[in-house]
């Protein structure tokens, strides 16, 4: 059981740590195709002009390639794409989950369609991709279907309802959360904390934080109630929740658990030729208190004499007998079977 409880963990561990890294991986790529969308140029090298030699994208030749498949497929819309996977690797790193990338791509590729039918329909030409347009050479594939047939019947109507769905689509596959980014940024920021406070013992933390600088000669402020500062002025002190304390269970205080009942006490007595009538029973939480009232001419010394008797025949370890002052009774404390705890109440702090 040890062993699974291990394996489980150490698994746990493991997925965990790979989640993050596949999360930062994200991020970093995520940055590099931003770069490299940012700063394409027509007349960088690529597939469709390989003879240009001088480059401009900021990320070299291999940047102007990913840019150039990236705008010539579906145009435009790949500058949010960078956005996505940056959002997506920040929620992977904090949750630890791998389904969120299936959702987010999921998205990622609704939102691409309906782009692609809105650049072909309304925004196609433009002089910065000039060889398949805004919409690339996938919104002229679906410029050819029926959908795009359907969407030109109400163009004004199909414009907005386009731009609400890139929104949607965009939204959802980014997970975007304010807490997630600082959550995130504030996770790089400890794994990239100085390896000089990571050396630091918990007995060194501890020396620092109880050092106390001692003068020669320590104020002593002898009257606390005096018109002068108190040394404890400044110590501001927080009085624990009430909810702290437990609360007694149902059935506490049981009668099962006194030694014996008022007619076995009475009967005990009576064998030692001692007459009377237990009046009342108080049960608290160690001790039981048996109010004994003797019956005419019985002798108070003579009951407080029976206390080892007593103790002996209810098989307790004492028994200890008392006058209760103001009363005509007795009182007979006889230890309880088991112990109860006490509780205090919300009213006995008001």
């Amino acid at each position: 059981m040890v062993f699974k409880n291990y394996i489980n963990k150490l698994s746990d561990f493991i997925i965990r740590r790979l989640a993050e890294l596949v999360g930062i991986f994200l991020v970093v790529i995520s940055i590099l195709l931003f770069i490299s969308l940012i700063s394409y140029s027509p007349d960088d090298p690529n597939f469709i002009f390989p003879e240009s030699q001088e480059i401009k994208n900021f990320l070299g030749f291999r940047g102007s390639f990913i840019a150039d498949i990236f705008f010539q497929s579906v145009g435009l819309i790949s500058l949010l794409i960078p956005f996505s996977l940056l959002f997506t690797g920040v929620s992977i790193t904090i949750n630890k989950k791998f389904i969120i990338i299936i959702e987010n791509v999921f998205f990622t590729i609704l939102y691409i369609i309906v782009a692609t039918f809105f650049f072909s329909i309304f925004h196609k030409e433009t002089y910065w991709l000039i060889i398949n347009g805004n919409n690339g050479f996938v919104g002229d594939l679906m410029s050819e279907t029926v959908i795009a047939d359907f969407l030109k019947i109400n163009q004004t109507l199909s414009y907005y309802l386009l731009i609400f769905f890139i929104l949607l689509f965009f939204l959802l596959s980014s997970n975007f959360k304010i807490t997630h980014i600082i959550s995130f940024f504030t996770m790089i920021k400890k794994l990239f904390s100085s390896k000089k406070d990571n050396l630091i013992t918990q007995e060194n933390i501890f020396k620092e934080n109880t050092t106390i600088e001692r003068s020669k000669e320590p104020p002593v402020q002898k009257d606390l109630f005096s018109n002068k500062k108190s040394i404890l002025s400044d110590v501001k002190i927080k009085l624990p929740l009430i909810d702290f304390l437990k609360k007694p269970e149902k059935g506490s205080n049981k009668k099962d658990d006194i030694k014996i009942n008022a007619e076995g006490l009475e009967k005990i007595l009576l064998d030692f030729g001692v007459e009377g009538k237990i009046k009342k029973i108080s049960n608290g939480p160690v001790v039981s208190l048996n109010e004994f009232e003797p019956a005419a001419g019985v002798k108070v010394s003579k009951i407080i004499n029976l206390a080892e008797d007593i103790a002996r025949n209810t098989s307790s370890e004492s028994a200890r007998i008392a006058t209760i002052p103001g009363s005509n009774t007795v009182g007979i404390e006889l230890p309880k079977i088991s112990r109860e705890n006490v509780f205090f109440k919300r009213n006995n702090f008001r």
